[in-house]
């Protein structure tokens, strides 16, 4: 009886598997020096080949303790500054203390701040260089390039909430693996080589699809599909041109939208944010694509983007203190002036990850629509 079974269950696995599964071991030697051009030619179809992010965080330099960059110290959060805005604890009032505050993190002023603020010391920070130019303001970069653009760090790098360990930059590449809202989707076309290539096109969407994880939850997995949306979507769409260089893809620099649903729950609102001059440096891979998005983000829907996701008490964990905050970063400002000739965005860079999928665009239509910039900032609303 032990036989037949036996019998039984090698005649389904061969039934199932066939043939060339039970015989994998003998012939992999014979296909091993096949496989790396082979998954490039899987994952490159028709020119083409899609990428979903996966990982999203600020650019941001550390050394181990934080005294080379932040010899000052951490910044103050709304509990700290609590008692510093209110030292008479017999003059306390709901009135000029919590709801003054809160008045001022949605209604921020640009006048000097009144209690003190740490920026970043020093020169060396990570992005990109987005003006072309080296000048003796910039930063250089850990391994030496000069001419980093990136003044949103000095204005958060000493906030605690935007380094390694804070709450924030644990939370924040879960906007696009997570919440369905934020999917991120580039699909690069005109693809002759992954190595080089002097001529692409990257075609950003939001997609519609859940992301892939493996079995932890916590890595995703290549091969998936995401769907272009098409139709509510659109803002999101932006072509640029680009080139591959010994497996560096470059583009130009486009204004480009981006999701930036809640943290916590996208029904909790919070606008997206604009990127002024975005533009993409990534190392690309049959499987996987990784490196810096650069750009200047509009300060008003960066900004209300943080604290329609995360509110006071979120911020607190982190030491971020919303009215002193916006006015490092309209101090640092550096691009997009306005009528009045106030500077408007700040420089800016995104450490970014992606995985491979393919990318399904409904009634086989390719999107060429436009970006609109004068779209009107959304600073509350929900998502769906």
């Amino acid at each position: 009886m032990k036989n037949t079974h036996v019998a039984g269950l090698i005649s389904g696995v061969v039934a199932l598997f066939g043939a060339a599964g039970m015989t994998q071991a003998a012939d992999a030697p014979a296909a091993a020096p096949a496989a790396a051009p082979a998954g490039a030619a899987d994952t490159v179809r028709n020119r083409a080949i899609g990428y979903v992010m996966v990982s999203e965080n600020r650019a941001i330099y550390e050394t181990k303790d934080g005294k080379t960059e932040c010899p000052q110290g951490y910044n103050d959060g709304p509990r700290e500054q609590f008692k510093l805005r209110n030292p008479d604890e017999a003059k306390r009032t709901v009135m000029n203390t919590r709801l003054s505050f809160e008045s001022e993190v949605w209604h921020p002023a640009t006048t000097p701040d009144p209690l003190p603020y740490h920026y970043i010391q020093g020169n060396i920070g990570e992005g990109l260089n987005l003006d072309g130019k080296v000048g003796p303001n910039d930063l250089s970069s850990p391994l030496g390039e000069k001419g980093i653009d990136n003044n949103l760090y000095r204005a958060i790098g000493c906030t605690r909430n935007f380094r390694a360990d804070g709450e924030t930059s644990i939370l924040t590449p879960q906007w696009r693996s997570r919440a369905r809202y934020n999917t991120f989707v580039i699909e690069l076309t005109d693809v002759d080589s992954l190595a080089n290539d002097d001529d692409v096109t990257v075609t950003t969407y939001r997609g519609l699809d859940k992301l892939i994880a493996d079995a932890t939850g916590n890595s995703y997995l290549p091969g998936g599909t995401q769907t272009a949306d098409m139709t509510f979507g659109r803002k999101f769409i932006q072509s640029f041109k680009g080139k591959i260089k010994d497996g560096v893809l470059t583009t130009e620099a486009k204004d480009l939208w981006m999701p930036t649903a809640s943290v916590y729950d996208p029904r909790d609102g919070g606008p997206d944010t604009l990127y002024r001059a975005m533009r993409f440096q990534l190392n690309v891979a049959a499987k996987s694509a990784d490196g810096y998005m650069g750009g200047y983000a509009d300060i008003e829907s960066w900004y209300y983007a943080s604290h329609n996701t995360r509110d006071a008490l979120h911020q607190s964990y982190g030491g971020t203190s919303g009215p002193s905050m916006y006015r490092a970063l309209m101090k640092l400002a550096d691009y997009a002036p306005d009528k009045n000739g106030v500077n408007t965005a700040i420089s800016s860079a995104l450490n970014v990850r992606f995985t491979q999928v393919f990318v399904r665009h409904p009634d086989a239509q390719v999107a060429k629509a436009p970006i609109d910039t004068s779209a009107t900032i959304q600073t509350t609303g929900q998502r769906e």
